[in-house]
């Protein structure tokens, strides 16, 4: 099937790398809000999201990764020979450099960053195959630190078949926005007024901002930071961009400061509301209504409309949230997120069903005859022996059982006749499972493997009405035991034509009737 980027379709050998080209790849979406996620749409103020959190590598950060990598081949920095690169990164880039490493024959990319990373998030870099080295320390350490993460990766870059992009001064960064996130906004957005997007690195809001103002010198560029000695990932407080190189001066024309709790908060708004996108994007947005408010009081928000008398704004999404998740229940705390019902189940009942694990009564029966039969047990088709593992009150299995010499039919007492159906029943559930899977546990003397009672044999489990059995069998079958549990217990076996319990409880050593045992 031929390519064809209008329809979203790459073919061939080179199908990743142009599902990865801006230039060969329909533009990121640019997504307006609606009226209940803007509340400047009665004064004519129309706001786009641009998702360049759904690029392929579903952060921002492509975009920088990407024209690092094809201008150090286009000047000779990556060759054939280089087999790693070397990167310091929160996260985002070093993602995006991973994958596209691999794309372009690079075989491993290092990642250097803070100690404070999430474990969410060092798992997620590990997930993408990242060979990761941890620094202490500031988490946002300065280039020139000879202890920080920036430094070390400057110098190991020196080394040979290795390449550090250098995210933190390569002017190749910044360039990608100028060369793709800018163009994409303009053409989609061509009446823009207001630009606005969170400054970490600064990459996104240098690239964007100073193309913008280039093709379009009314627009206005907000950046977005956070509030002093506040976090939010990926994006700085102020007085961090003091020694950032880029050019980030030149491409803002103000400064808002978000806090991460806003941040986080209006993030979750526009998840639920369908935009699935991560906390720097919160903060953009906030920052945006920031700037919008001073000038709406100052009077000044007509000085921003287009021909048509609207504002329209576009503001950065740089990534989804599912990194972020534990963050935001840091950050928001319990009463955003609705309450866990039956929370108690947390942790109990956690292994596997099968609806092949469960019998009718019939079935149980037949294979009670098959036991019994003399070929079953010869030495040419020995198989394993039968167990019955009876569940229900001592009273109850004395009154009446299943036993005959090829049987072996062991009796572990809950008291669950009176109690409710574990299923419907969480307490129950609870208390039903820890007893279990302590008797039932390999080391359980009477039950375990070196009791010799249930290791090697089939087991069938047996309780009133199914649902002990069923839970005692999951346990077993998770012991390796291969267990089934009879459907309806006893109840559906008494309940069964022809008095299918009495006689499976009367069935004798060769297969003849019997009393009950």
């Amino acid at each position: 099937m031929p390519s064809d980027p209008l329809l979203n379709v790459f073919s061939g050998e080179d199908a990743l790398h142009n599902f990865y080209h801006p230039e060969k790849a329909p533009p990121i979406p640019l997504v307006e809000l609606p009226e209940r996620l803007n509340p400047y749409k009665k004064d004519g103020v129309h706001i786009y999201a641009k998702l360049l959190s759904h690029t392929p590598a579903t952060n921002v950060k492509l975009y920088p990764a990407l024209n690092m990598i094809l201008r150090g081949k286009e000047k000779g920095k990556i060759t054939d020979d280089t087999h790693t690169l070397v990167e310091y990164s929160s996260g985002s880039t070093v993602i995006s450099m991973g994958i596209l490493a691999n794309i372009y024959g690079i075989h491993n990319t290092k990642a250097y960053l803070s100690n404070k990373t999430s474990p969410t998030k060092l798992d997620l870099l590990r997930f993408f195959g990242l060979d990761l080295t941890l620094f202490a320390g500031h988490g946002q350490p300065e280039p020139l630190d000879p202890n920080g993460g920036i430094f070390t990766a400057t110098q190991d870059g020196e080394q040979e078949g290795c390449y550090n992009p250098d995210q933190y001064s390569n002017p190749e960064n910044y360039e990608s926005h100028m060369r793709w996130t800018g163009p994409q906004i303009m053409k989609q957005l061509p009446s823009i007024s207001v630009f606005a997007a969170s400054i970490g690195t600064s990459g996104t809001m240098t690239g964007t901002g100073l193309y913008l103002k280039s093709v379009k010198p009314s627009v206005a560029r907000v950046g977005v930071c956070t509030t002093p000695g506040d976090r939010v990932p990926g994006p700085r407080m102020f007085s961090l961009l003091a020694p950032v190189e880029f050019p980030w001066r030149d491409a803002v024309d103000c400064i808002e400061e978000v806090t991460p709790f806003e941040s986080f908060e209006k993030s979750l708004e526009l998840c639920r509301a369908g935009l699935l996108v991560g906390p720097s994007s919160g903060l953009a947005l906030i920052g945006l209504f920031k700037f919008l408010e001073k000038k709406k009081k100052a009077g000044e928000l007509d000085w921003l409309r287009g021909a048509d008398g609207g504002i329209d704004c576009a503001f950065i999404c740089c990534d989804q949230p599912f990194q972020y998740i534990s963050e935001y229940y840091d950050k928001l705390g319990s009463s955003y997120f609705l309450p866990i019902r039956n929370a108690e189940l947390i942790g109990v009942d956690p292994y596997n069903y099968n609806v092949d694990w469960e019998i009718t009564p019939a079935t149980a029966h037949e294979m009670l005859v098959a036991s019994l039969t003399p070929s079953s047990s010869s030495s040419s088709n020995p198989g394993p022996d039968l167990a019955i593992l009876d569940l229900r009150d001592a009273p109850d299995f004395a009154a009446a059982h299943i036993a005959h010499p090829s049987t072996r039919t062991y009796n572990l007492p809950l008291g669950a006749r009176a109690a409710p159906n574990p299923y419907k029943h969480p307490c129950t559930m609870c208390e039903q499972f820890a007893l279990l899977d302590t008797r039932l546990g390999a080391d359980d003397a009477e039950f375990g493997v070196r009791s010799g009672a249930l290791d090697g044999r089939a087991v069938l489990t047996l309780s009133y009405t199914g649902h002990v059995a069923r839970l005692a069998m999951s346990i077993l079958r998770n012991r390796g035991v291969v267990a089934h549990c009879v459907m309806g217990g006893v109840e559906a076996w008494e309940a069964a034509e022809g008095e299918l319990w009495e006689r499976s409880c009367g069935l004798g050593a060769n297969g003849g009737e019997g009393g009950l045992a």
